[in-house]
């Protein structure tokens, strides 16, 4: 992600140190379930001991074997190995493939973002909560359906549908954590010829991970799990930050997000207050959704696997993270500043509230004893002649 919209937790999760570390959690629970089940290994748990005594990352020295060998997994390995004395390195991955310790690392990582955006979520939801408990919620606004006065309603009203649609992204980033439990060590093709079902089961199961049915990667429509629950998160935010946008239009002015003393809105015209922060908001919701038809896309690879989805994986991982993190919290400095005008709210009510009750009148005129039709032209008829 580029640095303007650089979440750090996000950051600290998905740089290479923190996925080297995991990639080395995964093997070493490999190495440990080898060791310690009754299999054709001769893995000793003293050799065992060696190994996770003497192994570590050495971040230059693998960089500078895969600028040979142009093959990160291996790169990683072979330097492994060259850390860890007496021939005992040379366990580390055996009977894995490198999508074992690349997709079982991306389970990991995709949970520990999800937890990371679970807290922006709630953080989003505090400051929506106090927006609904201040006294001016209670004021009259105007609803709108097709940009046309509708019915009278609170701001508390707008505010609850808000705070409902953020909810229903908070609910699935909840149960994306739950759902991602799957890894896979289970060799080459997926069939457990180098690595047996027990190994693996063992070796997730100090993950915290169950084994799953898969070819020489885990199924793409796996991870679609993540990439759906952001989207709900940003749906929400991009519904909040268009109603902002909105709201704010000259001639409505009913809501505006905050305005710092000091601050430009052009360069030219010095009397304009944009509405940046939810123009932003919006922009980067676009180019999110440009990554969920990405991850979609990712889902078909060849027989029992191609490397087409990696190259953007790269990107969409992290980046989609970055993102919704970004978008909350910059939607929670629009809520800690929202300016709600409730003066002019209340005089837009005033302009449209003799329409607003053309349904009122239709109901009165059918509870009357007359046909709907007839209600319905009589209170249309009575809105037209007052000029509406």
């Amino acid at each position: 992600m580029i640095p303007r919209y650089k979440v750090q937790e996000i950051h600290d999760i998905w740089k290479t140190e923190n996925k080297l570390n995991t990639w080395l959690k995964v093997e070493l629970s490999h190495l440990e379930s080898l060791a310690r089940n009754m299999t054709d290994v001769t893995l000793s748990v003293d050799e065992l001991n060696i190994i996770k005594e003497n192994i570590e990352i050495d971040i230059d020295r693998w960089k500078e074997i895969e600028s040979e060998s142009r093959h990160d997994v291996q790169a990683f390995v072979q330097m492994l190995e060259e850390s860890v004395p007496h021939n005992s390195g040379r366990w580390i991955h055996y009977g894995l493939t490198s999508s074992d310790v690349i997709d079982t690392s991306l389970v990991l990582m995709c949970k520990e973002s999800l937890a990371v955006i679970e807290r922006y979520c709630s953080e989003v939801l505090f400051n929506l909560t106090d927006l609904i408990k201040s006294e001016k919620s209670s004021n009259r606004i105007l609803s709108r359906t097709h940009g046309k006065a509708a019915e009278i309603q609170t701001y508390r009203q707008v505010f609850v549908r808000w705070i409902a649609g953020l909810r229903r992204g908070f609910d699935a980033i909840r149960l994306a954590k739950t759902s991602l439990k799957y890894g896979k060590l289970s060799g080459p093709s997926g069939n457990h010829t180098t690595n047996c079902l027990m190994n693996e089961a063992n070796a997730l199961r100090t993950l915290n991970l169950y084994p799953m049915t898969c070819s020489q990667i885990i199924p793409r429509d796996y991870f679609l799990d993540y990439f759906y629950a952001i989207l709900k998160v940003v749906l929400a935010v991009e519904k909040i930050a268009y109603d902002i946008r909105i709201y704010s239009i000259d001639g409505v002015n009913e809501m505006s997000e905050p305005f710092k003393k000091g601050q430009k809105g052009s360069s030219a015209m010095p009397h304009k207050k944009n509405p940046i922060l939810t123009e932003n908001i919006c922009g980067l919701s676009r180019l999110y959704k440009s990554y969920m038809r990405t991850a979609i896309e990712n889902c078909s690879t060849l027989l029992e696997r191609d490397i087409s989805h990696s190259a953007s994986e790269r990107i969409i991982f992290k980046d989609s993270a970055h993102i919704v993190c970004f978008i909350l919290q910059r939607l929670s400095n629009v809520f800690k500043g929202l300016n709600i005008n409730t003066d002019i709210a209340e005089q837009n009510v005033v302009i449209f509230e003799n329409m607003t009750s053309s349904q009122e009148i239709m109901n009165d005129r059918i509870k009357e004893g007359f046909s709907r039709k007839f209600s319905h032209d009589v209170s249309q008829n009575e809105i037209e002649k007052n000029n509406f």
